[in-house]
């Protein structure tokens, strides 16, 4: 049964009464039929802790463990509170060595210590061992259980490895051959173990040109190579080739996940820290009140450039009204600019070198869009300006003087705001700063000022006032 198939309210709802009910076998029964995932879910929206509980402690220890780095991160925080001891060891038993290492990272210190004393030791040294790795980085997201074989071994011997590590390993792609330095030499495919005949030698069968990875390679970077050969089992190696572990095709889709959440988190203003669930109100107000004060310094910026050009608009009232539409429009043009390139700088799509021809691509664009808009609001200023009593301005203005500045203003914003959120991501890109964290703001704040001073300068040419 998948979760798709029924209301997850009303199948959540049905746990509840159950575990209300005590019907522990009925209960039971649901859950051999669930995906993991669909576990999680439910126990994601179950509202009492003493209910996740209970619901949790029906599991087995392989369906269990499947299941507990599923339920999201604040859940499974109070989740891991009420567990005995000897259940979270049986599930960081059932682990593979990745996984076991993430669990055991984000539990707090003295339950990681009696679990880690009382794990299976040589589950433990796998750990420790992935530990020493930056969480981040290859060697931070491999596993350490792999099916490798010497270059010297036989098709019959490869599948023998297979079968004895098959228990532990939950899936498996590629068996590596390695030399006796244990170093990386070349890898085998299924289908070619399948169709080989039983006596031949691997070396005459693998594939030599192996695609690897550093053991200190950034995360994303691993993502963006397993993306760009479509590779579903990665081999991590270390400066002398040596073979230490592999990265898998779920891990790949964890880190592309967690980058894309990131990222998104960044460009709103959002900090890390800030749960998806359940976060107190203290620590969402420190996530965001660093972005907020420079959205409000940078609105009294604006202010200020209003407040020195006080008296063009004393003098013609009229040009007030036009203020959101220019500021909306350049900050629209410039997010839209930016979000392309830092999606482009985040898949690797876009490098430093490529400014000139985005540049190009974007203002040329901007142009477009400059010229039919700059028209639209053209058209309705001078149909405003006819209707509007013109004694109320100090000074005579034509509709069509008008016209002309807020159609050429706002087509000046878009132009400056295309060229903006092109080169400010790719600029902080090549200054080692994230832009995904810091384009937003700037970008908003900036096109604000830019955009009141470029319209009240045009007024103040064209009107001469």
């Amino acid at each position: 049964m998948r979760i798709e198939e029924i209301d997850l309210r009303e199948l959540t709802s049905s746990f509840e009464f159950f575990i209300k009910e005590g019907q522990k076998a009925r209960l039971q029964h649901l859950l051999i039929s669930m995906h993991p995932s669909d576990i999680a879910s439910v126990i994601n929206r179950i509202s009492k802790d003493e209910y996740r509980l209970y619901l949790f402690n029906l599991l087995d220890k392989e369906a269990a463990s499947d299941t507990i780095l599923k339920i999201d991160e604040a859940v499974r925080e109070d989740l891991v509170e009420l567990l005995e001891r000897e259940i979270l060891t049986e599930i960081v038993d059932e682990m593979e060595s990745d996984d076991a290492t993430d669990f055991i990272a984000e539990l707090p210190d003295d339950i990681a210590k009696d679990v880690l004393e009382s794990v299976e030791q040589e589950d433990a040294d796998d750990v420790k061992q992935l530990m020493q790795h930056r969480e981040d980085t290859a060697g931070g997201i491999m596993a350490l259980e792999i099916v490798s074989v010497n270059k010297d071994a036989t098709v019959d011997e490869a599948i023998m490895e297979i079968r004895k590590k098959a228990e532990e390993i939950e899936e498996i792609y590629t068996v590596f051959v390695v030399d006796n330095e244990n170093k990386l030499v070349g890898q085998l495919s299924m289908k070619s173990l399948i169709l080989a005949r039983g006596q031949k030698p691997v070396a005459e069968i693998m594939e030599r040109d192996v695609a690897s990875v550093h053991v200190n390679m950034d995360q994303e970077d691993v993502a963006h190579y397993a993306r760009k050969y479509d590779l579903v089992s990665i081999p991590v190696v270390d400066d002398e080739y040596h073979l230490l572990g592999r990265i898998t095709i779920d891990d790949i889709m964890d880190v592309v996940e967690e980058e894309a959440a990131e990222d998104l988190q960044r460009m709103a203003g959002i900090s890390d820290e800030e749960e998806l669930r359940e976060p107190s109100a203290f620590r969402i107000v420190r996530g965001r009140i660093p972005w907020l004060i420079f959205g409000l310094v940078g609105g009294l910026w604006g202010a200020e450039v209003i407040k020195l050009f006080e008296g063009q608009l004393s003098k013609v009232h009229i040009l007030a009204i036009f203020i959101p539409s220019i500021l909306s429009m350049g900050g629209n043009i410039g997010m839209q600019s930016s979000a392309i390139i830092v999606r482009g700088l985040a898949t690797s799509e876009i490098d430093f070198k490529d400014i000139y021809k985005r540049l190009f691509k974007e203002l040329k664009v901007s142009l477009i869009n400059g010229i039919a808009l700059g028209m639209i609001l053209f058209v309705y200023a001078v149909i405003r300006m006819d209707v509007q009593n013109s004694t109320a301005h100090k000074v005579m203005i034509h509709p069509l003087e008008l016209g002309m500045v807020v159609g050429l203003s706002l087509l000046t914003v878009i132009l400056v705001a295309g060229f903006v959120g092109t080169t400010v991501p790719l600029l902080l890109k090549r200054i080692k700063i994230d832009p995904a964290l810091a384009t937003g703001p700037f970008i908003t704040t900036s096109n604000d000022i830019i955009a009141l001073f470029i319209y009240f300068a045009v007024a103040t040419l064209i009107l001469h006032i």
